[in-house]
């Protein structure tokens, strides 16, 4: 078989997708990939389990993280690609993610139990055994114990932004962000950009390291994606794409379904700060 195009935007049970490590290397194997990115949020401990299995089925398995950023009064996330795995200063601000992630979880569930809801926490993480817990898991949790009709309805009850349970985020400065992937030799690419977004905003990333943007995605129109790819030529930033999978029961959003080409993978490539082409 011969492999082409990236699939660079990719969960796993690491963080809040239902498929394994290995099974999202499976499966970009059997729809012929060459290379796929895990971006599990705010960690990279999937990789070293996806790594044996992309080698035993020639997949190229780039270092990939999706982070937990805040830029310019509102969140936004940054996609990190090929970083070294062990960079301390990546990895401390991963962990710091991590910890504020985990105080949220703790008060989501304590305001749940507050509105009458009944949240055992043993059994949340019986649950989802290797996820970096979040409020999804919650919403899951309460839709399966049919206190909730179903996700939907979590959120818009209890989870959603400004709903009673939901509590602040610990979010990385973007410019931080930006700054620690590329100082642990990555690039950086702003994931699944706001239909909103404002060139002069782009351009002001751009100039702080961001040398990427996400041009296609499940949640990007056609017509945003094109006035992206034009500000990407503007800006000389590459386009990125991929499906943003989580579980393979949403439409559109299977491992594949969206993908980089194997051109715009090359020029990714090229942009990594060790590479005298980047300069």
């Amino acid at each position: 078989m011969i492999r082409r195009n990236a699939d660079l935007h990719v969960h796993t049970t690491h963080s809040d997708g239902s498929c394994s490590p290995a099974e999202v290397v499976v499966a970009a194997a059997g729809v012929g990939l060459a290379a796929l990115a895990i971006t599990d949020h705010d960690t990279i401990s999937a990789l070293a389990v996806a790594r044996p299995e992309a080698d035993r089925l020639g997949v190229e398995l780039i270092s990939g993280v999706e982070l937990t950023c805040e830029y310019d009064g509102r969140e936004i996330h940054v996609l990190g690609y090929f970083f070294r795995d062990d960079d301390p200063d990546l990895l401390d601000a991963m962990s710091r993610l991590r910890t504020g992630r985990a105080s949220r979880f703790q008060a989501m569930a304590e305001r749940l139990t507050e509105l009458g809801m009944v949240v055992d926490l043993a059994a949340v993480r019986r649950c989802f055994p290797r996820a970096v817990l979040g409020r999804r898991h919650l919403a899951e949790y309460l839709a399966r114990t049919k206190q909730v009709a179903g996700v939907r309805e979590a959120f818009n009850r209890f989870l959603a932004d400004g709903r009673p349970a939901c509590a602040a985020k610990l979010m990385l400065d973007a410019r931080e962000a930006i700054g620690l992937i590329r100082n642990a030799g990555g690039v950086a690419s702003w994931a699944h950009p706001p239909y909103n977004l404002r060139l002069e905003s782009l351009r002001t990333l751009a100039e702080a390291g961001l040398q990427a943007i996400e041009t296609a995605g499940p949640g990007i129109q056609n017509r945003v994606g094109r006035r992206f790819r034009d500000w990407a030529v503007t800006l000389d930033l590459v386009p990125t794409a991929g499906s943003d999978f989580h579980a393979p029961d949403r439409p559109g959003r299977w491992v594949g379904a969206i993908t980089t080409s194997d051109a715009d993978l090359d020029r990714l490539r090229d942009r990594q700060p060790s590479n005298p082409a980047s300069a």
